[in-house]
C-alpha cells in the first residue's frame, strides 16, 4: 500500500504528450546494398520537461542546451530501448536518446534524456 505522499507524487506526473520511439532498421535495395533507416516502433504517453537551473547551465557548457527529458511509466518493451538503435520523435522534431534512467521510486518510471538531433546550440 502506497502512502498518501507517494500517491500524490504519482498524480503530479501528468503524461499528456505522446512520443514515437523509432528503431533503426536495415533496408536492402534492389542491388543488395544495405542501408540503415528509421521506422516507428512504439508510441507512448510521457511527461516532458526541459532542463533548468544547474542542469541547464551544465548542458549549455557543452552545447547541449536543447536537451529535454521524457518521463514515462515503465512498460516491459522499454527494457529493449538503448541509446544507439533508438530515437524519439516529438512535435515533429527528432531527438537522440543520450541517457536512460530507470527511476528508483519503485521501478515504475523510466526517464529518457534526449538531445534534439542536429542541434548545435
Amino acid at each position: 500500500m502506497k502512502s498518501k505522499a507517494e500517491v500524490m507524487r504519482d498524480l503530479g506526473r501528468v503524461r499528456r504528450r505522446k512520443i514515437a520511439i523509432q528503431k533503426q532498421t536495415d533496408i536492402e535495395d534492389e542491388w543488395g546494398n544495405v542501408t540503415k533507416d528509421w521506422a516507428d516502433w512504439q508510441t507512448i504517453w510521457v511527461e516532458r520537461s526541459s532542463l533548468w537551473g544547474k542542469a541547464y547551465y551544465a548542458a549549455r557548457a557543452v552545447n547541449e542546451q536543447n536537451t529535454v527529458e521524457f518521463t514515462a511509466r515503465h512498460v516491459a518493451f522499454l527494457d529493449e530501448v538503448d541509446t544507439v538503435n533508438y530515437r524519439v520523435v516529438f512535435g515533429g522534431k527528432v531527438y537522440d536518446i543520450k541517457q536512460i534512467d530507470h527511476l528508483r521510486d519503485d521501478g515504475q518510471w523510466v526517464k529518457f534524456k534526449c538531445l534534439e538531433a542536429g542541434a548545435s546550440g
